[in-house]
C-alpha cells in the first residue's frame, strides 16, 4: 500500500520523495476503501484476503481469511460496523469491521452460484449493490442481469 501526501492548494502533490509504503498483502491489492467514521481502511487482494487497518496509524490490526480467490472489491455499511467483501466464489462475504468475525453470507441467486465483481452498501437502507458474475443456465442468446440488490436480515455480531 502506498500513501502520498495531498494539499488542495495542488503544490508538492506530485512530489514522489513523500511516499509512504505500508506492506500487509503478498500481492497486489485490487480495492480498498475507507470505512465512512474514517478510523478503518479496508483493503483486498490478490492474496485473498482483506486487510483492516487503523487508519490513525496505518498499522494492519485484522485480517479477514475466509476467501480462497483474490478478493475483487470491499465494501463498509454506513455506520462502519460491517465489510463486505467479493470475489469470484459464491455471494458476498459479511464481517463486522472491528473483529474480522464472520456475520453473513449474502448468495446472489437461489442456487447461490455466483460471485461480484463490485459491491457497495446503500448509504441509508439494509442493502448491497452488486455487479453479478452470473453462473446459471440460461436460454442461448440470452444475457444475465449485470446487477443485483441484495437485501439482508440477520443481526449484528
Amino acid at each position: 500500500l502506498r500513501i502520498w501526501p495531498y494539499n488542495d492548494e495542488g503544490e508538492n502533490n506530485n512530489n514522489t520523495d513523500e511516499v509512504y509504503y505500508y506492506p500487509g498483502h503478498t500481492g497486489a491489492i485490487y480495492d480498498f476503501c475507507f470505512s465512512p467514521d474514517g478510523n478503518v481502511l479496508a483493503t483486498g487482494g490478490s492474496d485473498s484476503v482483506v486487510g483492516l487497518w487503523n487508519t490513525e496509524y496505518m498499522i494492519c490490526t485484522k485480517n479477514i481469511t475466509n476467501r480462497t480467490k483474490f478478493v475483487r472489491s470491499v465494501s463498509f455499511s454506513k455506520d462502519s460496523k460491517l465489510i463486505a467483501n467479493s470475489t469470484e466464489e459464491d455471494g458476498i462475504d459479511i464481517a463486522n469491521s472491528s473483529t474480522g468475525e464472520h456475520v453473513g453470507t449474502i448468495y446472489l441467486q437461489a442456487n447461490k452460484r455466483g460471485g461480484a465483481d463490485e459491491i457497495s452498501f446503500h448509504p441509508k437502507e439494509k442493502h448491497v449493490l452488486a455487479c453479478v458474475r452470473c453462473y446459471t443456465d440460461l436460454p442461448p442468446g440470452s444475457l444475465p442481469p449485470p446487477v443485483a440488490v441484495a437485501k439482508w436480515n440477520f443481526g449484528e455480531k
